[in-house]
């Protein structure tokens, strides 16, 4: 799930622009289209504002601190788009990738809203947003512990635990019996209905904008059927027109016992964010071949201060919105100018109330369809995940054990609540105890994954030949992606080739295979001199006169494309390591 770090795009590098695009990423539109643009942006990201309205409700808040917290929200989430905006630094993605109020952080936001207000809320995204930033940090040593199957358990679980939430919603079990149940119940399956037939049968952006269209319509059969009145939408409407938001609802709690709960949701939306800005990669570059790793870090960085901004101002977690970047892709228009116009409209509507306030009267019945919605693309999403490589013995066991004690939590929760104190962090629920289970038992089950091979070459081509043989058998028992194998393939004999016309070598050459499911690790062994080549695995950002000339050159005419080279020589033993990412 999270990309290697790749010798071929270690910077940003030449793109070529897709003809299909209108107003490519680091074009600027003409002010009356960036302007229109801004507005259509700034309102598909308002729509995720409900969560906020979702969260701060079961925090106990006050109508009028709603709509201060919906007002900072707005805030919020330009800062965020701004940042993710930005290229050239460490922060910023350097595309249109704006972040939403995530359906990652809802879970975790009303156990803490529910159990200990909205100080904990607030408290402990400002942690996941930290936890983000850690990450990204940390990205490449921390992929052994996030392979494909890892990754996708862990958005399925979310998604899974938001879809529970959006079922609670729709059911609204609490209410059941009441005069308005069945108008409540037919309202959010008739919602629900309008997203799922526009997201199959609709076409263009139509069904790019399914749920904020069904959200919508929602609204309206809520006001024609009875759910929301028409006097609580006039008082809505007819409010200050222009008001500052206070901060007087905000508070900041760090609990340890929530603390499982939010460092999942962070990893969660770290690995979404990848995911989100590989695509915009996808999107502006017509010859694009492997993920840029820079630009995902500084995505991922200004992703993690995004939530942090939304905790500091009093709102739950923000993330990069995958839907958002379709609607950009469909309008042809990926232009991060857009990013900026869309912020300051944002910016401008935190100070109109009425919009909170219209938020305030979204019903359970809309809200929940919504969810359910969100939560049927994230549980199939992760699954493809799972499955984009070969699940072996024993990932089925990390995946399926882990499934079975993550949903026993809420069959069994007379079991869970007796287990001690110092445990209750962990299983308090689903997703912690889901996620925790995954990666004990993937750390566990790594113990004899690293698998070698060897072979011993004397100065022959057909001996040459034989390890070619070697390494591709190898690549096809390990699981090893084909294109992986082929440049181990191709450079580990150009290197050979090297050694060989120098005359460098005496006695016959050591050649080892290794692999632990991460890096295929190629280890050439001989007596001799050591063999020195130029550029291979190593970064410039400074030029001078012809030096990147000979710098390109060199490397294109030695083949030698490792994404990490190490070379020692003690005496005369001289030991050669090319390392290839999978």
């Amino acid at each position: 799930m999270i990309p290697p770090i790749d010798a071929a795009n270690r910077t940003h590098g030449l793109t070529k622009r897709p003809e299909e695009l209108i107003y490519a990423v680091d074009e600027v539109p003409p002010l009356r289209h960036l302007i229109l643009l801004g507005i259509q942006y700034a309102a598909l990201l308002a729509v995720y504002l409900m969560l906020v309205v979702v969260v701060v409700r079961a925090g106990g808040a006050t109508r009028a601190q709603t709509v201060d917290a919906v007002s900072l929200g707005m805030i919020a989430a330009a800062a965020g788009t701004i940042l993710q905006a930005l290229r050239g630094g460490p922060v910023g993605s350097g595309f249109l990738a704006a972040p939403v109020f995530s359906a990652i952080y809802l879970g975790p936001s009303l156990l803490a809203a529910d159990h200990f207000g909205l100080g904990a809320v607030f408290g402990m995204t400002i942690f996941a947003g930290l936890v983000e930033i850690a990450i990204s940090r940390f990205l490449n040593r921390l992929r052994i512990f996030f392979p494909p199957a890892i990754s996708g358990f862990i958005v399925t679980i979310v998604g899974i635990q938001l879809g529970l939430v959006g079922v609670d919603h729709v059911l609204d079990v609490g209410n059941f019996g009441t005069p308005l149940y069945a108008t409540h119940l037919g309202v959010s399956i008739l919602t629900l209905a309008i997203i799922v037939a526009l997201s199959v049968w609709a076409g263009g952006m139509a069904r790019l904008m399914c749920s904020s269209i069904g959200i919508a319509a929602g609204f309206v059969l809520s006001i024609v059927f009875g759910l929301v009145s028409v006097e609580a939408l006039g008082d809505a409407l007819s409010g200050p027109v222009v008001r500052v938001p206070h901060f007087g609802h905000i508070s900041y709690d760090f609990e340890w016992s929530l603390m499982p709960a939010f460092l999942i949701a962070g990893i969660a939306a770290a690995l979404r964010t990848v995911g989100v800005i590989t695509t915009c990669q996808k999107i502006n570059d017509a010859d694009w071949k492997r993920p840029d790793y820079r630009s995902i870090k500084g995505g991922m960085l200004a992703d993690g201060i995004g939530s942090a901004i939304a905790g500091v101002l009093g709102c739950i977690g923000q993330n990069t919105g995958p839907s958002l970047v379709g609607v950009s892709k469909a309008s042809g228009a990926t232009s991060r100018a857009i990013a900026f116009s869309a912020s300051a409209i944002l910016i401008a509507f935190a100070f109109l109330p009425m919009i909170g306030s219209v938020f305030m009267l979204l019903p359970k019945a809309v809200i929940g369809a919504a969810l359910v919605f969100t939560a049927c693309f994230m549980i199939t999403g992760g699954i493809q995940i799972m499955v984009s490589r070969n699940v072996d013995t024993r990932m089925t066991y990390v995946i399926g054990l882990s499934m079975l004690f993550g949903l026993s939590r809420d069959i069994y929760k007379n079991f869970f609540k007796q287990l001690p104190q110092t445990l209750q962090p962990l299983t308090d629920t689903t997703l912690s105890l889901a996620v925790v289970c995954a990666l004990l038992l993937h750390s566990v089950f790594r113990i004899g994954t690293r698998r070698t091979a060897s072979i011993a070459i004397e100065e022959t081509e057909h001996s040459v030949e034989m390890l070619g043989e070697l390494l591709r058998s190898r690549g096809q028992s390990w699981d090893l992606p084909a294109d992986v194998s082929d440049r181990a393939v191709a450079t580990t004999e150009q290197v050979l080739a090297h050694i060989r016309d120098t005359k460098l070598i005496r006695g016959s050459l050591r050649v080892a295979l290794s692999y632990n499911e991460l890096d295929l690790t190629v280890t050439i062994g001989y007596d001799g001199t050591l063999l020195t080549l130029p550029n291979v695995g190593v970064r410039r950002r400074v030029f001078l006169e012809e030096e990147s000339f000979s710098y390109g050159l060199a490397d294109f005419l030695i083949g030698v494309y490792p994404d990490r080279m190490e070379a020692s020589a003690h005496g005369d033993a001289v030991t050669i390591k090319l390392v290839f990412a999978t």
